[in-house]
């Protein structure tokens, strides 16, 4: 009795192949796009051509009327894309179906926007971080009720058509829903635990700030481009806690890395966008500053030595005053090398050191 199921069958599986292989392009998605919606888009795109490219090669149920494997893509692109996702893809497959043409486009439009209705559901009920197989199953096993757009169409016509159609397409639906969301759920992680690795690689522990190897790398990129052009200009700041290790050995250790952290944030907290501030070594801080001329950085330093300066730290039972020193050094085309301006940096921050501390200092070639 199952035999003219078969055909359908057989062939949604054959489509649920390319559905698979189109999918592993997510992966690639991920890592290369951070923001949101622009992720977003992307996944709608692919989840979208998918979903078309099902669509130019479907199962022909009836005249005019198609069944293909776009439904699992519809219903996987708000959970892994987000609303930017859903909308994109259903607008691409509506459009695709539109085109197409034939008696069941007003069924398979209704049928396309219930799938994303679904799909957006979804998401919205279950959050990302919290997706398990129970939840793919359910999805699975809710998506095929957009064959009842079917229904659209004359009861007589459409009553055979929806019993042809309704066990393949909820079998198709429940496995490919199931196996592909697993895939795709289990390359996520992945990526986020690359992610989270890259950061930890780049990241001082105890600061959050930049730390040296992530420093140097992006300041040897900033002295090239400001060598090659001739004409951009760039500042590096040094600041230095004052007395470090004397806040050491009458606090304790473990107080003195409560300062650093708390001097890390206000220096976040003062800032540019733009800027790069990294845990340079020990109680030392780099500030990087794209396009910042000298008094430009000398009034950031200066910012962030007067807050210091004005804040008091709480240590046990014992509020502490603590300030900084800092050295700034500007690019000039009579510079050679990042490490040269590094140098002229920590000069004038050790000159500041030699004056009295608690004071800024510009490097003599800066000036």
């Amino acid at each position: 009795m199952y035999a003219e199921y078969f055909p359908v069958f057989a062939d949604l599986v054959h489509r649920l192949g390319l559905v698979a292989l189109i999918s592993m392009a997510y992966g690639s998605i991920i890592r290369a796009f951070n923001l949101p919606w622009t992720r977003g888009l992307m996944v709608g795109l692919l989840f979208g051509g998918a979903a078309i490219i099902s669509m130019l090669d479907p199962v022909i149920v009836d005249d005019g009327i198609i069944v293909d494997a776009r439904s699992i893509l519809l219903a996987l692109s708000a959970p892994f894309g987000g609303v930017v996702a859903v909308l994109v893809s259903t607008a691409l497959t509506i459009l695709s179906r539109v085109l197409i043409g034939g008696v069941g486009v007003q069924a398979g439009v209704v049928g396309i926007v219930i799938i994303g209705l679904i799909s957006l559901i979804f998401t919205l009920v279950y959050r990302p971080q919290t997706y398990s197989w129970k939840h793919f199953l359910i999805l699975g096993l809710t998506v095929p009720l957009y064959t009842l757009s079917i229904f659209i169409l004359p009861f007589e016509q459409a009553l055979p058509i929806f019993q042809r159609i309704a066990l393949p397409i909820l079998t198709l639906n429940v496995a490919g829903i199931f196996l592909i969301s697993m895939f795709l759920h289990r390359e996520r992680l992945r990526v986020d635990r690359v992610k989270t690795l890259e950061v930890d690689a780049h990241t001082d522990p105890l600061t959050n700030l930049a730390n040296r190897r992530l420093f140097d790398r992006v300041a040897r990129r900033t002295f090239r481009k400001a060598a090659s052009t001739g004409g951009d200009v760039f500042s590096l700041v040094m600041i230095d806690i004052d007395s470090f290790k004397s806040i050491n050995d009458r606090w304790g250790h473990s107080n003195g890395d409560l300062v650093l952290v708390e001097i890390s944030t206000i220096i976040r907290s003062l800032v540019g966008k733009s800027d790069l501030v990294a845990r340079y070594g020990g109680e030392e801080i780099a500030i990087l500053m794209p396009s910042a001329a000298a008094g430009e950085a000398m009034v950031m330093a200066e910012a962030i030595r007067r807050r210091v300066n004005e804040t008091f730290f709480d240590l046990g039972r014992t509020r502490a005053h603590v300030t900084v020193s800092a050295g700034v050094a500007t690019f000039t085309a009579q510079h050679q090398s990042m490490t040269e301006l590094i140098e002229e940096a920590d000069g004038a921050l050790y000159r500041a050191k030699r004056l009295g501390r608690n004071r800024i200092e510009l490097a003599a070639m800066a000036a």
